[in-house]
């Protein structure tokens, strides 16, 4: 599955509660919290370093300070 993160779509995660990466070797997971029907989901990603810095800069503006 194919997920597009910018301005023109429908949120897929409304609401992400918090966001995690661990080191997985060769690759990052990235891991977010997501209440679906009201329950905490947690979605794994598997990317590579470089796309996982490019979701982190895509998500930054959405970052709670």
């Amino acid at each position: 599955m194919t997920v597009k993160i910018d301005g023109t779509e429908p949120n897929v995660f409304p609401a992400v509660e918090g966001v995690d990466v661990h080191d997985a070797g060769r690759n990052a997971e990235v891991i977010l919290g997501t209440r679906i029907e009201g329950m905490l989901i947690p979605v794994t990603i598997k990317l590579s370093y470089e796309q996982a810095q490019t979701l982190a800069r895509l998500l930054e503006p959405f970052r709670k300070n």
